[in-house]
C-alpha cells in the first residue's frame, strides 16, 4: 500500500545497508546491521531479512530476530513475506510488454482503455494517459484513506473489489490537474490492473505469472487470488503495533490494494533480487527503448526532503552522501520491503522487515545512517 521510504527511519536503514553493500566484508556488515536493528531499545521490529548480490561476491542472504512472535520462531533468510507496493514494478513490466506487442500505448487515455462505467467516475479521465497512471502524474486521489485502513484492521479477511476502490476515490477531490504534478496514489495501479485485464484478455495476475514469474523461474513468488489468505511454505508473520501490542496482520486479504500491492504479492528477498536484476538488464523486454522509457523519471517530491524521482513503476532515491538507488519499495499491513540496485557499485540489495511501524525513534536511526553513507563516500 503505502511506500515505506516515506519514513525517515526506513531511509536510515536503507542508507546504512547501502553503505555496507558498497564496502568490504559485506556479509559481516549486513548481518551486524540486521542483528542491531532487531535489538534497538524502544523499537518494535520483530525480524529483518537482507539479500545482497554484487561483484566478486556470491549472492548472500541473512536474517535476524523473529518471524513468529508467539512461537518464538527465528526469521529465516528464505522466509516468504508480503511485499506491498513492490508489486507495482511487476505490473509496470507486464504493461510495457503489452506496449511492445502493440496491444497498448502509453499515450492512450482512459476512455480508450476502460469502459465508461469506470471512466465516468474519474475526474478528467479524457486527459489521463496510461503513462500518467504508471508514473503517478494523473492527479487521481488515493483511495486507501485512514478510514479504509481502519476497516482493514477491523476486518482483515474482507474481500475488496477494484470497483470499491474507484468508488471511494471518486468521492475525493483530484490532487491536481492531470500531468501537472506528482502524487503517489494506489488508485493509479488499481486502474492499471483493470487495463491489463481488458487489454491482455486475462487477469493481471495471470499475465504477471507468465510474463515475469515463470519466465524468470521465481518459484518462491506467488500472487494469491482474492479470498486466499494462505502463504505456502515457511514465512514471516507480519505485525503492526496497536495500543502497544504487536498484532498479527499476515492474513489481510490479497484483494486489499490488489494490483497496487498490499498483500497481493508473496515473495522472498532472493526472488526480488533476481527480478530486479533481470528487469534492469533488459531481460524482460524485446526492445532496449522499453527499459529506457521505464527509467525515464519525473521529479517526485518526498516528505523527508530526500531527492526522489519516479518512472514507470520504478523509483530512484539519492540518499544522504549522494548514493543513488533504483528499484521500488513497498509496505503493507505488517511488512515493509526495499528492493534496490546500487549502480555505483553494481550491486543489488533487498531488505524486508515484518512490521510496518518504522517511524519509531526515527532520528536515532536516521542520523547514524546518514553518517555511515557520507563516511563511505569520502
Amino acid at each position: 500500500m503505502t511506500n515505506p521510504l516515506r519514513s525517515m527511519a526506513t531511509l536510515a536503514n536503507v542508507s546504512t545497508l547501502m553503505f555496507a553493500a558498497c564496502s568490504g566484508a559485506v556479509e559481516d556488515r549486513l548481518q551486524r546491521i540486521l542483528d542491531d536493528s532487531v535489538t534497538r531499545p524502544g523499537v518494535v521490529l520483530p525480524g529483518a531479512i537482507a539479500h545482497y548480490n554484487g561483484p566478486a561476491h556470491l549472492p548472500w542472504s541473512g536474517a535476524a530476530g523473529l518471524g513468529d512472535l508467539p512461537g518464538m520462531v527465528a526469521m529465516r533468510p528464505h522466509d516468504r513475506f508480503r511485499a506491498g507496493s513492490v508489486l507495482k514494478t511487476f505490473l509496470a513490466t507486464v504493461t510495457l510488454q503489452l506496449v511492445e506487442q502493440g496491444a497498448l500505448s502509453l499515450e492512450q487515455t482512459l476512455p480508450a482503455l476502460l469502459p465508461g462505467s469506470v471512466t465516468s467516475k474519474i475526474a478528467g479521465a479524457d486527459q489521463i494517459s496510461l503513462r500518467m497512471l504508471l508514473d503517478h502524474t494523473s492527479g487521481i486521489p488515493e483511495w486507501v484513506t485512514p478510514e479504509v485502513v481502519a476497516q482493514v484492521m477491523a476486518e482483515p479477511g474482507r474481500v475488496w473489489s477494484p470497483e470499491e476502490a474507484i468508488e471511494i476515490a471518486s468521492q475525493l477531490q483530484p490532487s491536481f490537474a492531470p500531468g501537472t504534478s506528482w502524487s503517489y496514489s494506489n488508485t493509479n495501479y488499481t486502474l492499471v490492473g483493470l487495463v491489463l485485464d481488458r487489454a491482455g484478455g486475462r487477469s493481471w495476475r495471470a499475465q504477471v505469472r507468465e510474463g515475469v514469474l515463470e519466465r524468470l523461474g521465481l518459484s518462491s513468488t506467488r500472487l494469491p487470488e482474492p479470498g486466499d489468505l494462505t502463504i505456502a511454505g515457511e514465512y514471516a508473520h507480519g505485525y503492526q503495533v496497536v495500543d502497544g501490542a504487536a498484532v498479527d496482520l499476515s492474513a489481510v486479504d490479497p484483494s486489499m490494494a490488489g494490483a497496487a500491492g498490499g498483500h497481493a504479492l508473496v515473495t522472498t528477498a532472493e526472488d526480488l533480487g533476481r527480478f530486479l536484476e533481470a528487469l534492469l538488464a533488459g531481460e524482460l523486454f524485446e526492445d532496449p527503448a522499453t527499459l529506457a522509457a521505464m527509467k525515464t523519471m519525473v521529479e517526485a517530491p518526498h516528505e523527508s526532503g530526500v531527492p526522489h524521482r519516479y518512472g514507470l513503476g520504478l523509483e530512484e532515491f539519492t540518499l544522504p552522501g549522494g548514493v543513488a538507488v533504483l528499484g521500488h519499495s513497498g509496505s503493507t499491513a505488517g511488512y515493509a520491503v526495499m528492493m534496490f540496485r546500487i549502480p555505483a557499485c553494481d550491486a543489488t540489495l533487498v531488505t524486508a522487515v515484518n512490521t510496518s511501524d518504522l517511524f519509531v525513534n526515527a532520528l536515532e536511526v536516521f542520523v547514524p545512517g546518514v553518517d555511515a553513507v557520507t563516511s563511505g563516500a569520502r
